[in-house]
């Protein structure tokens, strides 16, 4: 993001935060409860993910030539390769034969071997090496293959289709955003891992816990509220997508500094969402990324957590201080607002009351919904327009 760019939010951040406000969208609006627990919403949720372009990491995951890394997409499993020339391909991690996945976890290789019968493939999906040749007279070496899915390395991150017959075109998916977004270098930064929560909440409600910080003062109260502000955000919407700016707790401070010597990123908080499943955060030191899923029932979902740093991980002391920050924030959102949208979604699957009030200051929330909504074909014609 440019320098004036971030000038101006972190205005526009000072402002409310002195004024103890928040941008609020026109008016309060309603959620059908049953948006989180029915069986044919969620059969429609599914399907819209998975039409999707997927954001499943970063490109530092795959630093150089012959690197490959495996990520799981709603249970399917997904080979990424760089190869000699850059180029990033992606390929269904399962073998022509029995199925067996051919790769696991990240690292460099040339070739990857079946652990079943030991089938072999090179690192732009071609089959290799056939052991028993003579029971397969339908394969050919070095014509057959791996399914080979779209991918592209966009915006300094890895994305894929999970249709093979797709077109993927990240560009327009971001439209105004993927320059800011590759401003950041997010993807390029050191990555330090993934963490996964499989979790007993619809995905809609794990990623609302992402879109306001009204409820900071409350179940963070120990935690993030120390940190940033409560129910204070910049909102600015961009298509089905937004960016929520949160202020940190010494934006005030602000006051008593020359504008020409601010270092926003010392102030605030970026939160990106993308339509429809993912979430980034960006601080000064932090890109972290949260890809939401949906289960295999409306109760279930499952979030992959990444997260990747500026900071030097050759030096051990730093790379410990890294992951120590990555825990934190991890189980911060696990044991606080996870286990909270838990007993969430047991009130919703009890049908005690039928839908949900999202409030003017929710406009991050609100504009989440309506986006889904509108992919569905199912918005509310007098929904609020953010």
């Amino acid at each position: 993001m440019q320098h004036d760019q971030l000038i101006d939010l972190t205005r526009r951040a000072l402002k409310l935060a002195r004024d103890n406000a928040t941008d609020l969208a026109p008016a309060p609006h309603r959620i059908d409860a049953r948006d989180y627990t029915s069986v044919e919403r969620h059969s429609r949720d599914r399907a819209l993910i998975q039409a999707s372009p997927q954001l499943v990491g970063y490109g530092s995951e795959l630093p150089g030539p012959n690197a490959y890394c495996v990520k799981t997409v709603m249970g399917r499993s997904v080979l990424l390769t760089r190869a000699s020339d850059g180029s990033v391909r992606a390929f269904d991690n399962v073998c022509l034969h029995r199925q067996a996945q051919v790769a696991t976890g990240c690292g460099v290789a040339k070739r990857f071997s079946c652990p079943y019968h030991a089938w072999t493939y090179d690192n732009a999906g071609r089959l290799v090496g056939l052991p028993g040749r003579e029971g397969f007279p339908e394969l050919h070496v070095k014509s057959d293959g791996l399914t080979e899915l779209p991918a592209a390395e966009f915006a300094g991150f890895l994305w894929v289709a999970l249709d093979s017959g797709a077109t993927l075109d990240v560009a327009a998916h971001l439209g105004p955003l993927a320059e800011e977004l590759d401003s950041w270098g997010i993807g390029r930064w050191a990555p330090l891992g993934e963490k996964v929560l499989d979790s007993a909440i619809n995905w809609k409600l794990a990623i609302d816990t992402f879109a306001e910080n009204y409820h900071f003062a409350t179940v963070h109260r120990q935690t993030f509220a120390t940190i940033a502000r409560s129910n204070c955000t910049v909102f600015d919407a961009y298509g089905p997508h937004h960016r929520l700016i949160f202020p940190l707790n010494t934006i005030l401070e602000l006051d008593n500094i020359p504008e020409e010597q601010w270092n926003p990123f010392h102030n605030m908080v970026v939160i990106y969402a993308l339509f429809p499943n993912i979430v980034l955060s960006v601080t000064i030191a932090n890109g972290e990324l949260f890809r939401v899923y949906p289960g295999d029932r409306p109760g279930r979902s499952t979030t992959v957590h990444q997260n990747s740093t500026t900071l030097d991980l050759s030096v051990e002391s730093v790379a410990a201080g890294a992951q120590a920050v990555f825990e934190y924030a991890h189980s911060t959102v696990r044991d606080e607002d996870y286990r909270l949208a838990e007993s969430v979604q047991a009130n919703l699957e009890s049908g005690a009351r039928d839908h949900l009030l999202f409030g003017r200051n929710e406009p991050g929330l609100q504009h989440r919904h309506l986006a889904w909504g509108r992919a569905l074909g199912n918005a509310s014609p007098d929904a609020p327009g953010l």
